[in-house]
């Protein structure tokens, strides 16, 4: 055993006074160091148990230089802000079972399921649950924990929000290569508004063609999508905003416009929700006096941008009120 022993020497670094740390700023230096790359492990670590950690898709959403030639809307899509840093946490396999501190990962057997003291280090351990699963966190890291799983949860409204809005700017021909961009890219609230601008650009492209052909049937069509769109975006609020407003407006001028073929008059069809829409309901309005003043949408319904609609009148039946016929009753059984 001697022999073995002296076989394989054992070389002890020699202690030198280089190797000392230093004192004063240089200690303060090294230990700052060590917090720093702590702290960078623990928030790569909560990007990855968040889902998190998703690159900036700032590229994804910048107009490419064919969408700037194909399109003029490409200065509508917004840039996507850079996202939340994440933070230390460490997640209990379920209740019952054992965790560590995300201090000093003392083993915590079981697993506690509220705030508590950490028996070792005595710091402060904050509890949340995800999917079901324990997780323990620092108290520096509740701030930025908390604004994750918020995010989380708007992006289930975000990507609604873009969904419609995509597919009202495909229904006006946008450009199919910004809308497939948009689509692909995360959720996120830049991503609404910019699919929002894109639609609303494209219909005013569409409108402005339209209407150089005297299509007032499809600039009714647009305006009338314009503004329930912008309405729902609004919250629905009564009255309406003016921009609203003014689009239903727009659109009840380009029907009008669309029946002049069929007589000088049309009648007004009410949805039947309020004491104005059911005053003119079946009424005949001549089409020159209501471009000049128009009526709806009617003022204090409670629906805000009221259902009532305009249908065509033939000269020949435009005399006096008129009023639709309504469906025969069943014949009675005997």
């Amino acid at each position: 055993m001697a022999g073995i022993e002296s076989s394989w020497p054992v070389s002890r670094p020699r202690r030198t006074p280089s190797s000392k740390p230093a004192p004063g700023a240089a200690g303060a230096s090294q230990v700052y160091d060590r917090q720093v790359h702590r702290r960078e492990i623990s928030i790569g670590f909560l990007s990855r148990l968040l889902g998190g950690g998703r690159q900036n898709t700032q590229a994804e959403l910048q107009p490419k230089a064919d969408d700037v030639a194909t399109s003029d809307s490409a200065d509508v899509v917004p840039v996507e802000p850079a996202a939340i840093p994440t933070a230390p946490v460490r997640r209990a396999p379920g209740p019952g079972g054992p965790a560590a501190c995300p201090y000093c990962a003392t083993l915590l057997d079981p697993a506690p399921e509220r705030g508590r003291l950490c028996p070792r280090c005595r710091r402060p351990i904050v509890v949340r649950r995800v999917d079901g699963r324990l997780v323990l966190l620092t108290k520096e890291a509740l701030d930025v924990f908390d604004s994750e799983r918020d995010r989380e949860s708007k992006e289930g409204i975000w990507t609604g929000e873009r969904r419609r809005w995509l597919a009202l700017a495909k229904g006006v021909s946008a450009p199919v290569n910004q809308v497939a961009r948009l689509g692909a890219v995360p959720p996120s609230e830049a991503a609404v508004s910019a699919s929002k601008d894109l639609y609303l650009a494209a219909a005013e492209r569409a409108v402005r063609s339209a209407r150089r052909d005297k299509r007032w049937d499809k600039v009714a069509r647009i305006r009338h999508a314009q503004a329930a769109a912008l309405y729902r975006a609004s919250g629905s609020a009564v009255p309406p905003p003016d921009d609203v407003v003014a689009l239903h407006r727009a659109w009840s001028a380009a029907a009008m416009r669309s029946l002049v073929g069929f007589g000088a008059q049309v009648e007004l069809v009410a949805a039947g929700c309020c004491p104005s829409c059911k005053s003119d309901n079946g009424k005949a309005f001549r089409i020159a006096a209501e471009l000049r003043a128009q009526r709806l949408p009617h003022a204090g319904c409670p629906k805000g941008l009221c259902a009532c609609d305009w249908w065509p009148l033939p000269d020949a039946k435009a005399t006096g009120r008129r009023t639709r016929r309504r469906a025969a009753p069943p014949p009675a059984e005997h």
